[in-house]
């Protein structure tokens, strides 16, 4: 039976017809002489109303998405051969989104980013190409799952592992077919390689070819801001920092003005040192160190005498800037650096502790960064190491904390960092009274860790910033403090000193950036 088709919908109704799923074409069936029972059971279910309007439903959402009215579908639809109302239609569409949603209602990440077209770019200031709409439509279920499997497949890629497609089609048990054009969309992008599948060594047969993750697929931007410098990092696909700047500031970041139009430069600096493309480009994240919203508004940030910026809404706005703009916290882009470097097994209850001219936290929780209701959360700067509140000025955590009690001992003539790596050359630098500092700053650190073993019991404790250099000479101290005063029963956790150096937060913007092509979309009913 031919199909017949509404041109004014743009409907085809399928009335024995069957969706070719590989071509992604209607053809006809039961024309040959060899039916197959898969086809016949098929044929039934589409006898019913039901049955008929399902197998429809993912082209009737392409069609409203096109900007058609559910009305002429309904019509359509009723003048041949599906008579219903506009209501059950409604209630149809209902459930098939309700049911899109519920596949991704425990992956789906609160950021997605969408997979970039890598390639030469038509003009050198043009904004970066994107394949997917980062908030994926719930009606389109064919494009949200064609989502769903791409980011599954780049997950599988993402630790470095290189795989035939046979051995993901097992993985993710997923047919040949549907990882074939996975990979080939993937391949497209440039976010995948194909070489020889080693595995296959020493096998009968043609070696198989393996895939990869493509680490220069694309880059991402991060830029740290803190009282006396912007750092920057462009970091490709294997978390490989390709290029980086470190600009002295002083107090000229206390103007915002200055502070946005100084950071709108910094991207096209990195792109100029390494020759990349502007399209390679997945966005850009801006660390602070202090407290962000989730709508990317610096709350406050103490060290740099903000209040109440709305510093992602005017970095979006600046033409400059043509990437997707993300405010963070410092110490939560920190975090993030670290869980991408980490096994998973090794990253589920950590403390991160990031050491600069203040002090910031955040917390991880079974793998996850852990963010609170307002997403303040891991602010253990601010933690009150006096008997009452009103001793929270000169008495918290970050200022006794802070770098301010070893000013006296760094060169005038050498950056921060620069003056503390030469400080943590203990035989190169020691004195009684730089001891006697260490043993004060030792006393502080522990009685904070403490606290933090009472109320979190984290496995481990990793430090951070250009002041954690610094630790490792002081890591016995604090062990022996913990050790003798905590609670019978509580054990010393694991203390570290991140391997990512003193651009641990920049890294870790420019990861919060990358992370996002591995994450799942936004579902939003239309």
């Amino acid at each position: 039976m031919p199909a017949d088709i509404n041109k004014k919908a743009g409907i085809q109704v399928a009335i024995g017809m069957q969706k070719d799923c590989i071509n992604d074409r209607w053809r006809p069936t039961g024309m040959g002489k060899h039916r197959s029972l898969h086809a016949a059971i098929e044929a039934v279910v589409d006898g019913t109303k039901a049955g008929r309007l399902r197998a429809l439903l993912p082209e009737i959402e392409q069609r409203l998405s096109a900007g058609a009215r559910i009305a002429d579908v309904a019509k359509a639809l009723s003048e041949h051969g599906l008579p219903l109302s506009v209501a059950t239609l409604k209630s149809y569409l209902y459930r098939s989104r309700k049911a899109a949603r519920n596949v991704l209602s425990e992956a789906a990440g609160p950021d997605a980013m969408p997979l970039p077209i890598v390639g030469n770019s038509p003009s050198a200031n043009a904004p970066p190409r994107e394949v997917f709409d980062p908030i994926v439509n719930s009606g389109t279920t064919s494009g949200l799952l064609r989502h769903i499997n791409t980011v599954r497949c780049l997950r599988l890629l993402k630790k470095g592992d290189l795989l035939s497609r046979a051995d993901m089609a097992r993985r993710l048990d997923l047919t040949r077919a549907t990882i074939g054009n996975t990979v080939k969309e993937l391949l497209e992008k440039g976010l995948v390689l194909e070489t020889i599948d080693r595995s296959s060594a020493g096998r009968s047969g043609r070696p198989g070819a393996g895939l990869a993750l493509n680490p220069q697929g694309a880059y991402s931007v991060g830029i740290d801001i803190s009282s006396h410098a912007l750092t920057a990092v462009l970091v490709d696909l294997s978390m490989r920092v390709v290029q980086k700047i470190s600009i002295p500031v002083g107090h000229d970041l206390r103007e915002v003005g200055r502070a946005v139009e100084e950071i709108a430069l910094i991207p096209w600096r990195l792109l100029a040192a390494s020759g990349l493309s502007p399209q390679r480009i997945l966005g850009v994240c801006v660390s602070i160190p202090g407290l962000v919203d989730q709508q990317g508004r610096v709350v406050v940030a103490p060290f740099l005498h903000w209040r109440d910026v709305p510093l992602q809404a005017t970095l979006s706005a600046h033409p400059h800037l043509p990437w997707p703009v993300t405010i963070c916290n410092d110490a939560n882009a920190f975090a993030n650096a670290e869980l991408c470097s980490l096994q998973e097994r090794d990253a589920q209850n950590m403390v991160l502790i990031l050491l600069t001219e203040g002090l910031g936290g955040a917390i991880v929780q079974r793998g996850q960064i852990f963010a609170g209701s307002h997403g303040y959360a891991g602010e253990l700067g601010h933690l009150v190491m006096g008997a009452s509140l009103s001793a929270s000025d000169d008495q918290s955590f970050e200022r006794l904390a802070g770098h301010e009690r070893f000013s006296a001992f760094l060169p005038s003539d050498c950056s921060l960092e620069d003056g503390l790596m030469a400080l943590a050359d203990e035989g190169a630098y020691s004195s009684p009274s730089l001891e006697r500092v260490l043993d004060q700053w030792a006393d502080v650190l522990a009685t904070g860790l403490a606290n933090l073993v009472y109320l979190l019991n984290p496995e481990k404790i990793v430090f951070g910033g250009p002041l954690s250099v610094l630790f490792p000479r002081i890591r016995s101290r604090v062990e022996g403090l913990l050790a003798r005063h905590l609670l019978h029963g509580f054990n010393v956790p694991l203390l570290e000193v991140t391997r990512l150096g003193a651009d641990g937060a920049a890294i870790g913007a420019a990861s919060v950036i990358r992370e996002r092509i591995f994450s799942l979309a936004r579902i939003e009913s239309p």
